[in-house]
C-alpha cells in the first residue's frame, strides 16, 4: 500500500493540477469576452499567452472548452491528463523532456516565468487603458455625420449586441451644433455629471470642467442600468481648447 506522504503528494499534485486547468479555462473565457464584447483581440492575446504552455502540453483541452461540456472541462481535462501522463511515465516518454528541464536552474526558470508574466500584465494594462490609441477618427454611431474634427480617438468600453464608448476629440462649436441637433443633446447642470464620466478607462480621457464648459446629455442617460433603446450620451465641450468628450452607449 502506498505510505501516508505518497498519498498526500498525489492529492496536492491532482487539485494543483486542476487549479492550473481552472485558470486555463478562466483565461480562455476572459479571451472571447474581449474579442466579443470587448472587440480588442489585442488585450484577447494576453490570457492566452499565459494559458498557453497548459494547453501545449494538454492540447485537448481545447476541445473540451469549445464542446457543450465546455463548462466542466478543466476537470475533464485534469482527468485526462492524469491518466495520459501516467501511461507516458510508465513507458518512458518522459524521461528525455525530464532530461532536458534539469538542465535548467529552477531560479532561470523562476526568472523567465516571472519576466514572462510580468510582460504580459505590462500588456494588458496598457490596453486597458488604450495605449497606445488604436481607434482614431470618428465612432461607429457617429460615423454617418462626417463630422469635421481633428485628434480624434475612441475606445470601445463594452460591445456585443449593445455597445458603450469613450470618444474624444477637437471639434469647433459649429460641429459640436451638428451633433447636438442631430442627437438632440440638452443642456446639464455641471453637477448632474455622473462621478463615472471622469474616471472612464483610457489613459488619454481627462474631461475638464470650467464654469465656461458646455455640459449635455440625452434625455434619462442610462447610468446604472440598461436604459431604453437608441443613442444615449453624456457629453462636454471647452471653449478654450475646443476639446470634446462623450461617453456613448448604444442600444438596439
Amino acid at each position: 500500500m502506498p505510505n501516508r506522504t505518497h498519498v498526500m503528494r498525489w492529492i496536492i499534485y491532482v487539485i494543483g493540477l486542476a487549479g492550473i486547468n481552472l485558470l486555463v479555462s478562466f483565461g480562455l473565457t476572459l479571451a472571447v469576452f474581449h474579442i466579443f464584447f470587448r472587440g480588442d483581440r489585442f488585450l484577447a492575446i494576453v490570457p492566452v499567452v499565459l494559458a498557453l504552455p497548459a494547453i501545449v502540453l494538454q492540447p485537448w483541452f481545447l476541445v473540451l472548452f469549445f464542446a457543450p461540456t465546455g463548462y466542466i472541462a478543466p476537470l475533464l481535462t485534469t482527468v485526462i491528463t492524469i491518466f495520459v501522463y501516467r501511461s507516458f511515465h510508465r513507458h518512458g516518454f518522459l524521461e528525455r523532456p525530464k532530461r532536458f528541464l534539469l538542465r535548467f536552474k529552477p531560479r532561470t526558470m523562476v526568472a523567465i516565468a516571472g519576466g514572462f508574466f510580468a510582460l504580459a500584465v505590462s500588456v494588458a494594462v496598457a490596453r486597458y487603458v488604450d495605449f497606445p490609441a488604436l481607434n482614431h477618427g470618428l465612432p461607429p454611431s457617429v460615423q454617418f455625420l462626417g463630422l469635421n474634427v481633428i485628434d480624434s480617438r475612441y475606445y470601445c468600453l463594452g460591445e456585443f449586441i449593445d455597445s458603450e464608448w469613450a470618444w474624444q476629440a477637437r471639434a469647433p462649436e459649429s460641429e459640436l451644433e451638428r451633433l447636438v441637433a442631430r442627437f438632440k443633446l440638452s443642456p446639464l447642470d455641471r453637477g448632474e455629471i455622473p462621478d463615472q464620466f471622469h474616471s472612464l478607462p483610457p489613459y488619454w480621457w481627462h474631461p475638464s470642467i470650467t464654469e465656461r464648459t458646455r455640459v449635455l446629455s440625452t434625455s434619462n442617460f442610462p447610468l446604472h442600468e440598461r436604459g431604453a433603446d437608441g443613442w444615449h450620451a453624456v457629453a462636454t465641450w471647452s471653449p478654450e481648447d475646443e476639446l470634446l468628450h462623450v461617453w456613448i452607449k448604444v442600444n438596439l
